[in-house]
């Protein structure tokens, strides 16, 4: 939530402050210097509901901040998506690629921050050489971290917010008919047939989705040679969490050797991972298993964009003398929570991220969430597999939230997977990278 409307009834700004800029992803990255100088040049505008903010297919010199409201982006192919004030995607620029790729209106009376974007450039430019000269970090304000970072982990995460802020570094992106047939399986209004015909646009999607209909994990009576029934055997919400970890898992992917290895290696764990939460929440049945499944796949996700920083800014890394194994591992979480913010992805699935690791992590509620079966399928991975010290489960509190509800032991936990070993290889298999 911005902290500018806590409490508060949508009030408007009368001038751009210090603490205005702050709310904003990648201003609050600027240094304080910079971010004084740039009150001076940010301009506050208000519209009435309907009016055309920026048009599909412009370019221009300006950035735009969502301050009180709604905004209505309409892409050419007729896809809409609604930004309100307050919410975690009001934190970035609204349709800023360019050319646009959106319609942007008011969908109701607005005001709205715009900077240019040449000022802005200059300005990251600026703190950066400023950074270097000094071999000190800018005030950092983190993402989303649940431990503490050193220096040279934050310099580089400034280092890594610059690199993109300026298009030097490009965020891993899901494609775009991937994207496509996720959203559209929002619609309440889609059926089967107008699914199976966005699928059809991606051969390879349409290709997944049917093995994995035939596979242990969905197989029925007769095997399913068309997209159509294989959506009908999969159910529509399954799907879209499948396509959503087919193309997460489709990002683990580098030419470099040295980094397709960890890219794997890392991919091997989350599928794990993955397969362990689904059986988790097949047992607590408060979380679906899927959605469970699509949680332990992307708990890790943060690997993709620190390895492929790492493979495109060496440099980066060796000024502040970190080994890529090293800067992976302390800035995977505020990556991963980075790039799901970038893709507006459900907090949920955020919450997962920036969670998966934190033993003690309590939720804001006493029922049993994904983010609590993705911990307790961590700490499982990690206990069997020995991959890095982990409390015992009684001292995890997501593990006792489990334990009272299922009456479960630690040894007892153990031994259900232990009796869930096709189960969980079922799901990894099909998960898996082709062979």
């Amino acid at each position: 939530m911005l902290k500018l409307f806590r409490g508060k009834k949508r009030s408007t700004v009368q001038e751009v402050t210090l603490e205005v800029l702050n709310q904003f992803n990648p201003i609050n990255a600027l240094t304080q210097h910079h971010k004084i100088l740039l009150t001076a040049k940010t301009k506050i505008i208000n519209l009435k509901k309907g009016k055309l903010i920026t048009k599909a297919g412009s370019t221009d010199d300006l950035q735009y901040y969502l301050l009180s409201g709604k905004v209505l982006l309409k892409a050419q192919d007729g896809k809409t998506k609604v930004i309100s004030s307050g919410s975690s995607a009001a934190t970035h620029p609204i349709a800023n690629l360019q050319p646009r790729r959106y319609n942007v209106f008011a969908k109701t009376s607005v005001q709205l921050l715009v900077f240019n974007r040449n000022i802005l450039s200059d300005y990251f430019e600026q703190a950066k050489e400023v950074l270097t000269s000094q071999h000190t970090p800018q005030v950092y304000r983190p993402i989303l971290s649940t431990t503490p970072l050193d220096t040279a982990v934050k310099a580089v995460l400034d280092h890594f917010e610059h690199d993109i802020s300026t298009g030097r570094f490009v965020l891993p992106s899901i494609p775009e008919v991937a994207s496509q047939i996720v959203d559209s399986l929002d619609d309440p209004d889609i059926n089967v047939n107008k699914v199976a015909r966005k699928v059809s646009l991606d051969p390879a999607i349409a290709i997944k989705l049917v093995s994995c209909a035939n596979s242990p994990l969905f197989r029925g009576i007769r095997e399913v040679t068309s997209c159509e029934d294989a959506i009908v055997r999969i159910g529509m919400k399954t799907t879209r969490d499948l396509i959503k970890v087919f193309a997460v898992r489709d990002l683990y992917q580098s030419k470099t050797p040295e980094i397709q290895k960890r890219l794997r290696a890392h991919w091997n764990v989350s599928k794990q991972v993955a397969a362990i939460a689904y059986i988790l929440a097949r047992l607590n049945r408060t979380v679906n298993p899927n959605e469970a499944m699509l949680g332990g796949a992307i708990h890790n996700i943060g690997v993709v964009p620190a390895l492929l920083y790492a493979e495109q800014m060496p440099e980066v890394l060796e000024r502040y003398q970190l080994t890529i194994d090293e800067f992976v591992n302390k800035t995977k979480t505020q990556m991963g929570v980075y790039m799901l913010r970038h893709w507006e992805w459900p907090e949920q699935l955020i919450e997962v991220v920036a969670h998966a690791e934190n033993w003690s992590y309590q939720s804001t509620n006493q029922s049993i969430d994904m983010t609590d079966i993705v911990i307790v399928a961590n700490a499982h991975l990690n206990i069997i597999r020995k991959f890095l010290s982990c409390p015992p489960l009684q001292e995890i509190s997501s593990f006792s939230k489990l334990a009272i509800k299922l009456g479960l032991t630690p040894e007892k936990s153990i031994q259900i997977l232990v009796n869930a070993k096709k189960e969980i290889q079922s799901v990894t298999s099909t998960i898996a990278f082709p062979s």
